[in-house]
């Protein structure tokens, strides 16, 4: 009898579904950074994140789909949302 696969967690998430170390200091340093820079994405990867935790237990994909997209929110967007305003004002200045 050939056993289910574990589904494939979210970045610096551990198999019980909570931060592993190496998790916990990337998302406090990322989670800081992004907050003096854009505080709007913090807000938005800490309610993903929280309704990560949520759906750990009962829909463990989609939990990991929601973890991922909070770690965008205080990683990848924040820089991204910098370029595109730094583009639009360049193309007005």
């Amino acid at each position: 009898m050939a056993t289910a696969a574990s589904p494939r967690l979210g970045f610096g998430i551990g198999p019980d579904g909570t931060y592993t170390r190496g998790g916990q200091v990337l998302a406090f340093v990322l989670g800081v950074w992004a907050m003096l820079a854009f505080l709007p994405l913090v807000f938005a990867g800490a309610v993903l994140y929280t309704r990560a935790e949520e759906r750990f237990a009962e829909d463990p994909e989609r939990a990991r789909r929601l973890v991922t997209w909070s770690w965008l929110c205080v990683s990848v967007l924040p820089p991204a949302a910098a370029a595109i305003g730094a583009g639009v004002y360049l193309a007005f200045a």
